[in-house]
């Protein structure tokens, strides 16, 4: 599929993505020799497993929106799939609904502090119905491709607090009548956790994405902003409650978005867990509602 981006821009944004995960395995070796007072586990790799006797505890990074502050072990593999997800939005008369599933992320120890991340959606079907002028479409496609490097500062082998940064490159593959620009962007994420009482976490993230103007070649920034706040309600079973916005200064259009998203996770072994969730919109310009399902297992 051709791409609406020129060259240089691709191959800028892509060798930006490929010089931070070189930044992260330089900094991922230099966190791991800090933290003395933990196990050294610096010298596992992709090609020479963490043991299972010395695996971190399991912290998938969904449900909800925000990204863990932790990578996975070196070595390890872990699918992260949303089985399930419908949003509905109603903007001007217009009706949007949008089915997705499955949409599975894939998280690859790179070494003890640096993780690979891949996220492709092969099904996305997208309904529109414009009360105003009477018409109704619908279109069927794949998501854009997401490829991200997560390099945990501190924090990964336990402690008070947590911090990594996750910069990331989206290759535009999803077709034009599903949304989709055909064009390659990127960002960079910070997610900060923080360990608090009775097994309770707060988590930050922040996020800053360079996107295509939407009438022009020009880029413009979008700025990611969300807090939760998780913690156990029964054995195995964790609640989230989270508030997100996203502010996208397109300079033909800037829109502002708010939710409210809640989770509940259930770890039903030890490397098994399966969640449900919902996000409900708190204005106009975002998704009344999303509901999703998903698991997560580590191998």
């Amino acid at each position: 599929m051709p791409f609406s981006c020129d060259l240089h821009k691709s191959i800028r944004l892509s060798t930006s993505f490929a010089a931070f995960v070189g930044l992260g395995l330089t900094l991922g070796t230099l966190t791991a020799y800090a933290e003395d007072a933990k196990p050294d586990k610096s010298g596992y790799t992709l090609f020479n497993p963490t043991p299972e006797s010395a695996l971190r505890d399991f912290s998938p990074d969904r449900p909800a929106k925000n990204f863990g502050a932790t990578t996975i072990d070196a070595g390890r593999v872990q699918a992260e799939v949303e089985l399930f997800n419908y949003t509905t939005m109603t903007l001007d008369g217009v009706r949007t609904q949008t089915y997705v599933g499955p949409n599975p992320n894939v998280r690859i120890g790179l070494t003890n502090n640096v993780e690979l991340q891949l996220n492709f959606t092969p099904f996305v079907h997208q309904h529109i119905r414009d009360s105003v002028a009477d018409t109704s479409s619908s279109a069927s496609g794949v998501s854009d491709f997401y490829a991200r490097a997560k390099v945990n500062l501190w924090g990964n082998e336990g402690g008070n607090s947590a911090l990594a940064i996750m910069p990331y490159v989206k290759f535009g593959t999803a077709p034009a009548s599903l949304g989709g620009n055909q064009t390659t962007e990127g960002g960079i994420i910070v997610p900060y956790s923080i360990s608090l009482a009775d097994s309770r976490t707060l988590l930050f993230n922040t996020e800053v994405d360079f996107l295509k103007n939407g009438n022009d070649g020009g880029f413009h920034n979008q700025y990611v902003n969300a807090v939760s706040l998780s913690g156990p309600i029964a054995k195995d079973v964790t609640l989230t409650g989270e508030l997100w916005s996203a502010i996208n200064v397109d300079p033909f259009h800037t829109v502002h978005q708010y939710s409210f998203d809640t989770a509940l996770a259930w770890t039903a072994q030890k490397n098994l867990q399966l969640d449900v969730g919902a996000n409900i919109g708190l204005n106009r310009e975002t998704p009344a509602l999303q509901v999703y399902t998903g698991i997560t297992r580590r191998f």
